[in-house]
C-alpha cells in the first residue's frame, strides 16, 4: 500500500498532498519535470541535502521539498507532525500533548547541542583559516564576504583585469567561507583575532556597515587612504547613515535597500493579501507562510529590525515584530536561504535585502517573484568593505578597496548585464555610492531609484541603531526565536476561531498582552550602560527574558484552552 499524507480540513480545501494535487494548485510544482530551483521528493531525499540553485546558492535543506514537505495549509507548526504509515493515513490531530512536549524537550536538547557546535567550530576556526591561506600567492588578495557567489565571480574577473592595466600585472581574489552574514563573520573574526593576530586575511567585503563599526571598535580594522579623485565622488553619509568612515577605517562598497520579497503565485494560489508595509507581515492570515533568517546570523536582517522598530516606533514596532514571528514557519541561518525558499514557493513571503530579493524576482521573472521597498518605511544603506588587521598582503589589500570604489568598480554594479564594464555572466544591480553614474547610465541601467536625489522617507539614527545593537539582537531571539515554538502556538491560538468568540473586548486584551514589549526603550537603553556590560549578568538578563517569554506564552495558550 502506499503511504499517504493526510491533513486536517483546510480553508483551500486541501485535504492531502501529493505532486499531482499540488501541480493542481500551483502550477509550478511539476509532478514530471524538476523545476530549475526544486529538488522534487522521493523516498530516498532526507531532511538535510545539500542543494545548489542556478542563482548560486548553496544551503542545506532546512524543510523537505515538494510532496514531502507540510505545506502551510496542512495546520503543521513542525514538519513531519504528521508521517505516512504503511497501514494508512495518520491525522495530525492524533498527535498527543505528551509527544508535543517529548518534541519541545528534543527540540531543546537540539538547539544545545547546535550552539555547543558552534561554540567549537568558532574556537577551532583558527586553524582552518590558517590552514587554507598558507598557500595563498604573493598575487593573492583574500578576502571575507557574505556576498553571494555571482557578486564574487564578477568581482573577481572585473579585478584581475582592472589590476593588470592598472599596475601591469594580474591579481586574483581567494574568497573565504564563513557560512553565514555579516553577524556571523563578525564573531568569527573576533574569535580569530583572540586566538592569533595575524588569521591570514586582508579584506572585509559586504555585510551592511554595522559589523564594520564593531570590527572599528574593537580595534580590528586598518585604515586606508583612497585617491582623492575617488573620494571626491562618494558623500559622506547618505540619509543619516555614514558611507565614508570618518577614520577611513571602512567604505560603502554600495548600497543596500530592505524590503519584502514575495512568491505571487504562491500568494494568489493560497487566496492570501499583498504585503506592501511591515505592518502587512503581522495579519495572521499570513501564519506559515513567512520565511526568516535569526538576525543574529545575518547583519541585514538585523538591520530590519531596526527600521522596523525606528520607522514604526518602540512599541508598535515591537508588536510588527512579534506579529510576523507569529507568522513566520522557521527561522534559518543566512539571509540568502530565506530568499530562495520563497522563490521556491516554500513560503510566500520574506524580508530581505534587495540583492537577494532582486536576485529571485530576475531568476523566476518579476510576475512570479517581486521585491518591494515599503514606501515611507525603509532607508538605504552602505553595504561596506575595510582591511582588516595584520592583513598578510597589504599592498594588494589597498588594491582592492581602490577598485571597489573606483570608476570601474562601481559601474560594475549597475551596469546592465553584457554591456561595457558591466556583469559578463551574473546580473548583479545593486545601486553605487557614486552619485554622478545614476545620470551617466540613465535609460540603461536597470537601478531605477535615485537614492541621492528626493527627500527621505525617515531619517535612521545610526547613533541608536549602532548603540543597542548587540543587546537588541539578544531580546529579539530570547522572546522571537530561542521561544518561537511557544509563540507560535500562542499567536495560533489567539487567533482560532474560539478567541473570535470571547467576550467584546477580551480578545483584543489577550492580544495587546501578546505583543506589548517586555521593556521601554530607555529601559533597554540602560541595560546597554549598566547590566549588558557584565557577562554574568547578561546571561542572567537573556535567561530572564526567555523564562518571561515562556510565562507570557503559555498563560495566553492556558487561558484561551479554558474556554
Amino acid at each position: 500500500m502506499t503511504a499517504t499524507l493526510s491533513f486536517l480540513p483546510t480553508p483551500t480545501g486541501l485535504e492531502s498532498y501529493s505532486p499531482g494535487l499540488a501541480q493542481q494548485r500551483l502550477p509550478w510544482v511539476s509532478s514530471q519535470a524538476p523545476n530549475p530551483e526544486r529538488v522534487e521528493a522521493n523516498s530516498n531525499q532526507t531532511r538535510w541535502d545539500i542543494v545548489s540553485t542556478p542563482t548560486g546558492l548553496k544551503r542545506f535543506l532546512q524543510l523537505p521539498r515538494v510532496a514531502a514537505s507540510p505545506q502551510p495549509w496542512a495546520e503543521c507548526s513542525q514538519p513531519f507532525q504528521g508521517c505516512p504509515s504503511p497501514g494508512g493515513t495518520r491525522p495530525i490531530a492524533t498527535v498527543t500533548a505528551a509527544r508535543r512536549k517529548r518534541l519541545g524537550i528534543y527540540l531543546q536538547r537540539l538547539k544545545f547541542c547546535l550552539r555547543q557546535a558552534h561554540r567549537l567550530f568558532l574556537s577551532c576556526s583558527f586553524v582552518w583559516f590558517a590552514a587554507l591561506s598558507a598557500g595563498a600567492d604573493e598575487n593573492e588578495v583574500v578576502v571575507i564576504s557574505p556576498h553571494w557567489d555571482g557578486i564574487k565571480e564578477e568581482t573577481a574577473r572585473a579585478f584581475r583585469a582592472w589590476h593588470e592595466k592598472m599596475y601591469g600585472q594580474p591579481a586574483t581574489v581567494r574568497w573565504r567561507e564563513a557560512g553565514g552574514g555579516g553577524s556571523r563573520i563578525v564573531k568569527l573574526l573576533g574569535a580569530e583575532y583572540a586566538a592569533h593576530p595575524d588569521i591570514g586575511i586582508d579584506v572585509l567585503y559586504g555585510g551592511g556597515f554595522e559589523p564594520f563599526q564593531e570590527l572599528e571598535k574593537a580595534g580590528l580594522l586598518t585604515p586606508y587612504e583612497p585617491p582623492e579623485e575617488t573620494l571626491a565622488q562618494i558623500p559622506a553619509e547618505l540619509n543619516g547613515a555614514p558611507i565614508i568612515d570618518p577614520n577611513h577605517e571602512w567604505f560603502g562598497a554600495c548600497l543596500s535597500g530592505f524590503g519584502i520579497i514575495t512568491n505571487e503565485r504562491a500568494r494568489q494560489a493560497a487566496g492570501l493579501p499583498v504585503a506592501r508595509t511591515w505592518a502587512d507581515l503581522a495579519d495572521p492570515r499570513l501564519a506559515g507562510w513567512i520565511s526568516a533568517c535569526d538576525p543574529r546570523e545575518s547583519s541585514s536582517v538585523m538591520q530590519i529590525d531596526e527600521i522596523i522598530l525606528q520607522s514604526c516606533g518602540w512599541d508598535k514596532g515591537w508588536g510588527v515584530l512579534m506579529g510576523m514571528s507569529g507568522n513566520t514557519r522557521n527561522f534559518l541561518s543566512s539571509a540568502p536561504a530565506s530568499a530562495v525558499e520563497v522563490g521556491m514557493g516554500d513560503a510566500a513571503y520574506g524580508v530581505n535585502i534587495d540583492m537577494y530579493g532582486q536576485a529571485q524576482a530576475g531568476y523566476y521573472g518579476s510576475d512570479n517573484v517581486n521585491f518591494v521597498l515599503p514606501e515611507g518605511q525603509t532607508v538605504i544603506t552602505p553595504d561596506a568593505i575595510a582591511i582588516l588587521k595584520n592583513p598578510p598582503h597589504p599592498e594588494l589589500a589597498r588594491h582592492f578597496v581602490q577598485f571597489v570604489l573606483s570608476r570601474e568598480g562601481q559601474t560594475l554594479w549597475m551596469a546592465p548585464l553584457g554591456a561595457p564594464g558591466g556583469a559578463k555572466r551574473y546580473a548583479i544591480n545593486r545601486m553605487s555610492v557614486w552619485p554622478a553614474l545614476y545620470d551617466e547610465l540613465a535609460g540603461v541601467t536597470p537601478i531605477l531609484t535615485n537614492p541621492f536625489k528626493g527627500p527621505p522617507a525617515f531619517v535612521i539614527s545610526d547613533q541608536l541603531g549602532s548603540k543597542r545593537r548587540t543587546i537588541l539582537m539578544a531580546l529579539i531571539a530570547a522572546w522571537m526565536i530561542d521561544t518561537h515554538d511557544v509563540l507560535a502556538r500562542a499567536w495560533k491560538a489567539l487567533n482560532s476561531p474560539a478567541a473570535e468568540r470571547l467576550p467584546p473586548g477580551r480578545r483584543e486584551e489577550l492580544l495587546a498582552q501578546f505583543l506589548a514589549a517586555p521593556c521601554s526603550e530607555e529601559e533597554l537603553l540602560r541595560l546597554v550602560d549598566t547590566d549588558w556590560k557584565d557577562p554574568v549578568k547578561r546571561t542572567a538578563l537573556v535567561n530572564q527574558w526567555q523564562a518571561e517569554a515562556l510565562d507570557r506564552y503559555e498563560n495566553l495558550i492556558a487561558q484561551l484552552a479554558s474556554r
